[in-house]
């Protein structure tokens, strides 16, 4: 019995002394709109991709969607990919994109600085095919020889201010 009532406790203190597992960095993304800033003045809106996808360098690769305002009032997306390199052609860095109206739109920009995705600027009307669609597809590189995946991002409810 005595052995018993050890054993017991011995289990229960390994069960305590467990930390909670630390949420991956899809799950603190998410996939909903998420701000950061000052209320109103929100800095960056970003939203992770409803899908992943199995790439050589991750079983869960995914993207992101940044949008974040410029002085001016326009505002600037970047499409970012977490798990695999980020790869374009940098004489032509752009990605294509299908909103939920059926429309291709192909977005041009430039690697971004950390070389983990595409900042898209306010002339490639990126944020207007976001702000206006549900949902919206970005086909995003993910392998050798051009090997592309969509990844799906549920974009509606986007309010961010000018």
């Amino acid at each position: 019995m005595r052995v018993l009532m050890m054993m017991t406790a011995v289990a229960a203190l390994a069960a305590c002394s467990q930390e909670p597992k630390a949420p991956s960095q899809r799950e603190q993304i998410g996939q909903t709109w998420k701000y950061e800033g000052e209320g109103s003045g929100a800095k960056v809106a970003y939203i992770g991709s409803a899908n992943t996808v199995a790439t050589m360098t991750a079983p869960d690769t995914f993207g992101v969607l940044l949008v974040q305002p410029m002085s001016n009032g326009e505002k600037t997306v970047t499409v970012k990919l977490v798990g695999a390199p980020f790869q374009c052609d940098l004489s032509d860095c752009a990605v294509t994109a299908v909103g939920d109206d059926g429309k291709t739109h192909r977005w041009k920009g430039r690697m971004t600085d950390a070389k983990d995705g595409i900042e898209i600027m306010p002339s490639q009307n990126a944020y207007e095919a976001i702000a206006k669609a549900k949902s919206i597809k970005v086909d995003l590189a993910v392998g050798p020889k051009d090997q592309t995946a969509p990844f799906e991002f549920k974009v509606a409810g986007l309010t961010l201010p000018g």
